[in-house]
């Protein structure tokens, strides 16, 4: 048939398949409809024609699903039954399937290829249908139509042509995968040249064609015969010293060793080695002629590819299956193939490149659960992988990783992630993984090294039962160094990386990990040195805190920190008589504590467990800072026997004391006594009573200055300047959040939307009339906060001045004069005779001295004034994280109702973000834990520590009291304008009011008319509008960036889904 005749009727099925989309083309198209089991004829017309151009459309189509249904029905259509007549077989072997392969569509070759295969196993596999069917359909014949119908013709694009090259290609590989070619030698032969031919026609063919006859090798369906006769024509076309070759090579030897007796060269051989690294860096000469004249010839694959040779995936292969001990000979091919040749010095980017793709596909080799090897690939691993970190690889890695200027450098992150991959993903290999970067020829500081956290991240995420061997595995580099290293240096570099490392493990395996930092800590271990004993112990005791902290916010992760403490020798720590009498009456309380906290999980949490479990929490930690030496640590001792008395007695003030052991804790600078603090406090809110709870409100209000710091920590007055907290209201005023802005300064119209007003005095403007009264308050505070300054400085001396007047003591023994104030006093000066020049520079020298003394007294009393602040700061941050615990655990209880005003207020005063921030979250987490707590109590059920059970009679509301709370949170939120105070207020005024009107029946009028004065009057909203008008765009700019919290509207909603439920 001729290219005309091919044209025309692919425009007449073209023309068929378009009157036939366009007359009967349905909205959901089902392909189903094509799938029918119908013979093709020879001369297709219609429906018939319409069937197979789609059947063929679908069998190119990207879905699998619509490929393989397409595959099937064609092979039916074909073969089923009698089968087609050999003329329509072979046309549609000719003109559709073979010139299919060479189709630039995605799916079409897969497609393609599977219809192919199955008619070549049914034409010369088992069945035989070309002998008793189709006897013009000889091999020769089809391997014929193949190799013409991709054959690039004409002048074509180079992607035709490659389409073409790709489709023979294909079709030689189909008629492989048949298993045609295992019966006659003679087919496998054709096959092979036809190969052969193909590779020389591009350079990256060769490859491709390789690894199909790799693949036909690998699957044992060629004789040792025709083995042997491929070996020899593939050195016949010079293939033997190419990556191709040798993986060939292998295979047919892994396949049938004898046939190294028959003169088959093995390339692995040490004997035969000489020239395989050049082969496998891919720079070696075609033949030995070229080598000979020097001549340059191509490289076999580009130096830059990403795509690493399949030849590595035979060789690694070949030593992972051996059943011999092949580690000697894999480390002679590693240091000769890879180490020296890819990692070289004189190696360049491009060779360093292929040697990281080779340690890839050795770290993706593992696969444990892969029983087709004759050995444990994890027991191979044991031996392969000391051999794969070789010394030049892993300088180049470390090198590559830790600068990301370098062109390797995501390469070789890859290469780090992929090795934390192993590590985690294969358990009982981390430990032999973190061994080669460690120590060998790694370097024991590794992350540190690369800039990455390889060890860190594997150390965090491995199984708890291989923690004691990774210990052993980390502990042997240091000891060496320990105890052989003469550089303290050193020797303290590596003792603080092996307590790092401790430290990370911690995370995934507590118990050993703990264990080894006590001993490191509290211990005296023979192999460190006595000069760094001191060091490590006291870096141990700092990690260790940090890692009770860490286990702190789990659940069930304090009997770590009880057995961590248990397990403290107290011989190891130097105590007086007193002391260790108090602290083995300690131990006992707290392993008999521990015992009744039981084991800490939620299902066996009960009001009694956590009381124990709290309380074992505070003399785990009494003892811990005894051991540590801390200050106060014997006296929380005391306090916790004094606790327990006043609770075993009933008591009065059982739970003040206990709120005042726990601010105590949370005041100092420590995140462990933060987290164990907030995790003991969790196990006693229900029992805190409003004066405990005052203990903690009493601290919002507080200054966050200098003065402040005075009243929460009871410094002595002394240590406090007058003229230092002036001096800080002023800074506190520059460092406010509020832009300062004049009236004067900008027109209205120009204002952004994020400017607020404010006075003068750092006070923000009120535009409306009605708000005067506030203003005059805040003046009035403004004034008395004045007034008390100056009471301050009037009481006590300012040192202000008594540097001052030091100062005039020195100058006047200097100048030998005096002020005018001090005449009377002043002795008469006998000599006015002028001074000398050395007595000017001397003079000169020190009246710079004396400056200088008064010039480094300023900067210190700043940065005591900023951490004065930052204290207060930092202790209101943790007072609000334990009443956000409260309104976890008590929401339901009417005394979290105290808490509301106190935040509101606090959200007010605070120019730190973060703190309002904490307070509002804290009012919005009480509303929905309320919100749950009822829907739980309209059940008849209460949730407890994340457990529901029966519900417990509602504690009685003041009336009184609540309906006055709602007062204050309404004039509260009309004082600001803040668009997060008003968020929280419009939240604190539902949790009050809806919690009075459920409770008492009597109050809800009241409740409602609180309501009804909020609401605008009548005609207010058209003054508003005329209002608005005058006072320009700020106001409206402003209320429309922050927003207007509508009160009554929301309580209106809720009143109105209460009654509905009622």
């Amino acid at each position: 048939m001729t290219r005309t005749a091919s044209a025309k009727r692919k425009r007449a099925e073209r023309e068929a398949l378009k009157a036939d989309t366009s007359n009967k083309r349905t909205k959901s198209e089902d392909p189903k409809a094509y799938f029918v089991k119908k013979a093709f004829v020879e001369n297709s017309t219609g429906a018939d024609r319409v069937r197979e151009a789609k059947l063929y459309e679908l069998l190119g189509s990207e879905d699998i699903e619509d490929r393989v249904a397409a595959a099937e029905a064609i092979v039916s259509s074909l073969l089923d039954d009698e089968g087609v007549p050999e003329a329509v077989l072979q046309k549609h072997l000719d003109w559709r399937l073979f010139r299919g392969l060479a189709s630039g569509r995605a799916g079409a070759r897969l497609g393609y290829s599977v219809v192919i295969s199955e008619i070549l196993r049914q034409l010369f596999g088992d069945e035989s249908l070309s002998e008793s069917k189709y006897p013009g359909l000889t091999f020769e014949k089809v391997l014929e139509i193949l190799q013409e119908r991709t054959k690039p013709l004409g002048n074509i694009t180079g992607q035709e042509e490659r389409d073409c090259y790709f489709g023979q290609l294909f079709g030689l590989e189909c008629i492989i995968r048949a298993n045609v070619v295992r019966r006659d030698a003679e087919r496998w032969m054709a096959v092979l040249h036809a190969l052969i031919k193909l590779a020389t026609k591009k350079v990256w063919l060769r490859p491709q064609c390789g690894w199909v006859i790799t693949q036909a090798l690998s699957f044992g369906s060629i004789s040792k015969e025709a083995t042997h006769e491929t070996i020899k024509a593939l050195q016949a076309a010079k293939w033997a010293k190419t990556p191709e070759g040798v993986a060939i090579w292998v295979v047919a030897l892994d396949q049938y060793p004898n046939l190294e007796d028959e003169g088959v060269r093995n390339p692995l051989d040490p004997r035969n080695a000489s020239d395989l690294p050049a082969i496998l860096k891919e720079s070696v000469k075609d033949d030995a002629e070229a080598e000979e004249n020097n001549e340059t010839v191509k490289m076999k694959q580009a130096v830059w590819t990403h795509q690493l040779h399949f030849v590595w995936s035979s060789i690694l292969g070949h030593y992972i299956a051996g059943e011999d001990n092949n580690s000697k000979q894999f480390a002679a091919f590693w240091k000769r193939a890879v180490d020296e040749n890819f990692f070289s010095k004189s190696a360049t980017e491009g060779q360093k490149l292929r040697g990281f793709l080779v340690l890839q596909e050795v770290l993706s080799t593992p696969d444990l659960e892969d029983t087709s090897y004759p050995v444990s690939v994890s027991a191979a691993c044991e031996w392969l992988f000391p051999i794969v970190f070789s010394k030049n690889l892993m300088a180049c890695l470390m090198n590559q990783a830790a600068n990301e200027d370098r062109y390797l450098h995501r390469v070789a992150c890859k290469t780090l992630s992929l090795v934390e991959k192993v590590a985690i993903g294969h358990p009982e290999l981390a430990g032999l993984v973190v061994e080669n970067l460690t120590g060998n020829n790694g370097v024991y500081s590794f992350d540190v090294r690369t800039g990455q956290k390889t060890v860190e991240n594997i150390l965090q995420q491995i199984r708890p039962d291989v923690g004691e061997d990774l210990i052993g595995v980390l502990s042997a580099p240091v000891m060496k160094t320990c105890t052989k290293g003469k550089d303290l240096d050193k020797v303290k570099l590596d003792l603080r990386v092996y307590v790092e490392y401790l430290f990370k493990l911690a995370n995934s395996a507590p118990e050993p990990a703990l264990q080894e930092l006590t001993s490191l800590a509290y211990a005296n271990p023979i192999w460190i040195p006595s000069n760094a004993s001191d060091f490590v112990k006291d870096l141990s005791r700092t990690r260790l805190q940090s890692v009770f902290a860490n286990l702190s916010r789990k659940d069930d992760s304090s009997t770590f920190l009880f057995k961590a403490v248990e397990g403290i020798n107290p011989d190891y720590i130097p105590m007086d008589d007193k002391l260790k009498k108090a602290v083995t009456e300690a131990r006992k309380k707290l392993k008999a504590l521990s015992k009744q906290a039981g084991d800490g999980s939620k299902e066996s949490r009960t009001r009694e467990t956590d009381a124990a479990r709290g309380l074992a929490l505070l003399y785990a930690i009494a003892i811990f800072q005894i051991y540590n030496a801390e200050p106060d640590a014997f006296q929380l001792l005391g306090d916790l026997e004094e606790y327990q008395t006043r609770s075993s007695t009933d008591g009065e003030g059982a739970a003040e004391f206990l709120i005042e052991i726990l601010l105590s804790m949370v005041s100092q600078e420590s995140v462990l006594l933060r987290q164990v603090s907030q995790e003991v406090f969790g196990c006693f809110t229900n029992v805190v009573t409003p004066k405990a709870l005052d203990l903690l409100l009493d601290v919002l209000p507080a200054d966050e200055n200098t003065k402040g710091q005075q009243s929460l920590f009871n410094l002595e007055s002394d240590d406090i300047d007058p003229e230092d907290l002036e001096e800080e209201d002023e800074e506190d005023e520059e460092d406010d959040d509020v832009q300062i802005i004049e009236d004067d300064d900008l027109d209205s119209d120009e204002i952004g939307s994020d400017i607020e007003f404010v006075t003068l005095n750092g006070e923000p403007v009120d535009e409306d009339a009605d708000n005067d009264d506030d203003n005059d308050n805040d003046s009035s505070k403004s004034s008395s906060d004045a007034s008390d300054e100056e009471e301050e400085a009037e009481e006590e001396p300012s040192e202000n001045a008594k540097n001052l007047e030091a100062i005039d003591l020195a100058l006047g023994k200097i100048l030998n004069s005096h002020r005018l104030d001090k005449d009377k006093e002043a002795a008469d000066s006998d000599s006015d005779a002028d001074m000398t020049d050395s007595e000017m520079l001397a003079m000169d020298e020190a009246l710079a001295n004396v400056f200088k003394q008064r010039v480094k007294s300023k900067p210190s009393q700043k940065k005591e004034r900023k951490a004065a602040k930052e204290s207060v700061i930092n202790f209101k941050r943790r007072v609000l994280d334990l009443l956000l615990i409260f309104v976890k655990n008590e929401a339901s209880r009417p005394l979290a109702l105290s808490l509301l005003l106190p935040l509101l207020r606090l959200m007010r005063a605070t120019t730190v973000k973060s703190l309002s921030d904490r307070a509002l979250e804290t009012i919005r987490e009480y509303q929905r834990r309320l919100r749950r707590a009822r829907a739980a109590a309209a059940g008849g059920e209460e949730e407890v520590e994340g457990k529901k059970k029966k519900a417990k009679a509602p504690e009685t509301v003041d009336a009184e009291a609540t309906l006055q709370l709602l007062k204050d949170i309404h004039a509260e939120a009309a004082s600001v304008e803040a668009n997060d105070v008003a968020k929280a207020a419009a939240s604190a005024s539902l949790i009050a009011a809806s919690t009075l009107y459920m409770a008492d029946a009597a109050s809800r009028p009241a409740v409602e008319a609180e309501f009804e004065k909020l609401e605008p009057p009548a005609g207010a909203e058209a003054g508003a509008k005329a209002k608005g008008k005058s006072k320009g765009k700020g106001k409206r700019r402003k209320q429309k960036q922050g927003g207007e919290v509508d009160m009554p509207l929301a309580f209106k909603q809720w009143k109105q889904s209460f009654e509905s439920k009622a």
